[in-house]
C-alpha cells in the first residue's frame, strides 16, 4: 500500500506543477465566481438560484471530467520519456504503479469537487439573501430549491372486487359463451385495468378522492407539503385555463381541510402549497379533486371539460425530509463515483496507447455515456418499416450493446432533484459506488493493470 501512495502522491505533485492542469482549475474558479452574478433565471430568487446551481454543477462534472482524461496522460509521459525505465528499477510491482496513478487522480478530484461543492454551497447562501420578489418566490426559495423533498403517489385502486363483480355478471348475460379460448384470469384482468384507466379521468362536475401514504413530515400549521400535478385536459376551455379544486385533509381523523381554487394552464406542471397539518396522524393524507370551476357562483361559466392524470406520478405530494447542504453532498458524490470511472478509463487505455489515441477513446466513451438517450431517440425517428426498419433495428441493438458495457451516466445524474429540491437518496449514492467504483472501475483497472504488466515499458506507444 505504501508503494501506491507514494506513487499517488507523486501524481498529485506532477499535476499541481503542470501548467495546463491549472489552466482547469482557473476555469472552474472563474466560472463559479461569475455564475452568480450572471444567473437571472426568471428574474426571481429562486429562479436565480435554480440557474446558478444548475450551470454550477455541470461545468464542475464537464471540467473536472476532462481534466481526470487529461490527468491520465502521465503514464503516456512516463511512457515516451522514458521514466518508466527508471522507475521499474525500483521495488514497486507495475500493477502498484497503474492503481497508484489512478488513485492520485481521484484524489485531486476529490479535493476539487469538495473546493468547489463548498464554493457553490457558499454562493448559494449568498443568493438566497437576497430580498424574494414576493411571497409565492419566498415559498418557492424555502420549500421547493433549498430544500431535499421526498415524494409520494397518490394510490390507485386495484379495483379486484368491482372486476370480479362485473365478471361474474358478463358470465351469467352469457358473454363468454361464444369464445372457446376465453381466460377468466386474464379477463379480469382487462376489467381491472379499464377500470383503473376510467378513475384517472375525472368527468365534468365529478370529484376524486386521492390517498396518500407514508407523509413523514413535520405536521405542524408552520410546516409545508406540496402538491405537484400534470393532467391531460379534454375539451378545454378557449383560453386554455382549466378551473376546479382541490381539498386536503380528513377532518374524520382529527386534520385540518384545506380548499384550494385554481386557474392552471392545461398541460403543463403546476404545484399547491398547503400547510401539513391537513396530514394525518397515521401519516396518510386524503386530497380531494372537484372538476368543478370555483368560480360559477361568481356567474363564470362551467367549462365541461374532463381532466385526466394519465401517469402513477401525475399527482405527487412532496414533503421535506432533509437539507439542502445534505443533497449537494450526494449529488457531488455521484458526479465523483463518474469521475473515478473516467480516470480509469483514462489510466487503462494510457497503458497500450499513446496520449493522443488514449484521450480521443476516453473522450469517445464519454460522449457514448452522455448521450444514450439522444442515440435511442435519434434512430427512433428512422421508419420501422422496410430496409430502413431494418437499419432502425440493427441500430438499437447495437447501441444497447454499447450501453452494456459502457454506463450510461444519466442514470447517476442528480442535478434536476438537486435544482427542484427533491431529495438525493443515500441508495442512490451507494448504488452508484457499487455500480461504477468497484463493479465498472475495477474491471478497467484491472484490465490496465494485465495489459500494462505484459508490454515492453521501452516499446514506442502509437
Amino acid at each position: 500500500m505504501g508503494n501506491i501512495w507514494t506513487v499517488a502522491r507523486h501524481t498529485i505533485s506532477e499535476s499541481i506543477r503542470n501548467k495546463v492542469a491549472l489552466a482547469f482549475v482557473l476555469m472552474l474558479v472563474v466560472l463559479l465566481v461569475g455564475l452568480p452574478f450572471g444567473s437571472k433565471g426568471d428574474n426571481t430568487v429562486s429562479g436565480a438560484l435554480q440557474a446558478f446551481l444548475s450551470y454550477s454543477v455541470t461545468a464542475v462534472s464537464a471540467l473536472l471530467s476532462f481534466l481526470s482524461i487529461f490527468l491520465a496522460k502521465s503514464i503516456s509521459d512516463d511512457l515516451s520519456g522514458k521514466q518508466i525505465l527508471m522507475l521499474m528499477t525500483k521495488p514497486i510491482a507495475r500493477w502498484k504503479y497503474v492503481i497508484g496513478r489512478w488513485l492520485g487522480i481521484v484524489c485531486i478530484n476529490t479535493v476539487l469537487l469538495a473546493t468547489a461543492g463548498l464554493m457553490i454551497y457558499g454562493f448559494t447562501m449568498y443568493i438566497a439573501s437576497k430580498p424574494p420578489q414576493d411571497e409565492f418566490d419566498a415559498e418557492r426559495l424555502k420549500g421547493q430549491v433549498l430544500s431535499a423533498r421526498h415524494a409520494s403517489n397518490y394510490i390507485i385502486p386495484t379495483f379486484a372486487a368491482e372486476s370480479a363483480a362485473v365478471y361474474q355478471e358478463n358470465v351469467e348475460v352469457g358473454k363468454y359463451s361464444g369464445l372457446a379460448d376465453h381466460d377468466e384470469e386474464k379477463e379480469k384482468k382487462k376489467l381491472q385495468a379499464d377500470m383503473r384507466s376510467r378513475w384517472r379521468a375525472v368527468w365534468p362536475a365529478e370529484t376524486r378522492v386521492m390517498n396518500f401514504e407514508d407523509v413523514r413530515c413535520d405536521r405542524s400549521p408552520d410546516s409545508k407539503i406540496h402538491l405537484r400535478y400534470t393532467h391531460y385536459v379534454i375539451n378545454y376551455a378557449p383560453d386554455e385555463i382549466v378551473s376546479y379544486t382541490w381539498k386536503f385533509g380528513s377532518p374524520e381523523k382529527g386534520t385540518k381541510l384545506y380548499a384550494v381554487e385554481r386557474h392552471d394552464y392545461k398541460d403543463r406542471v403546476h404545484t399547491v402549497t398547503v400547510p401539513a397539518d391537513c396530514v394525518a396522524p397515521d401519516n396518510t393524507l386524503q386530497v380531494i379533486f372537484e372538476n368543478i370551476n370555483p368560480d360559477v357562483k361568481y356567474g363564470d361559466v362551467q367549462v365541461y371539460n374532463t381532466v385526466v392524470f394519465e401517469r402513477d406520478d401525475s399527482v405527487q405530494v412532496y414533503f421535506p425530509i432533509g437539507t439542502f447542504g445534505g443533497n449537494l453532498i450526494r449529488t457531488l458524490s455521484l458526479v465523483l463515483c463518474k469521475l473515478a470511472f473516467l480516470a480509469a478509463i483514462g489510466v487503462a487505455l494510457s497503458t497500450v496507447f499513446s496520449f493522443p489515441v488514449a484521450c480521443l477513446g476516453a473522450f469517445s466513451i464519454l460522449l457514448l455515456a452522455t448521450t444514450r438517450e439522444f442515440l435511442l431517440d435519434s434512430i427512433s425517428w428512422l421508419p420501422d418499416a422496410g430496409s430502413l426498419g431494418i437499419v432502425q433495428l440493427v441500430l438499437a441493438y447495437v447501441i444497447r450493446a454499447i450501453y452494456f458495457v459502457i454506463p450510461n451516466f444519466d442514470r447517476f445524474n442528480a442535478l434536476d432533484l438537486l435544482v427542484d429540491g427533491r431529495n438525493v437518496t443515500l441508495m442512490w449514492v451507494l448504488m452508484s459506488i457499487g455500480n461504477l467504483v468497484l463493479v465498472k472501475t475495477s474491471i478497467l483497472l484491472i484490465a490496465g493493470c494485465l495489459m500494462f504488466m505484459r508490454r515492453e515499458v521501452d516499446e514506442v506507444s502509437v
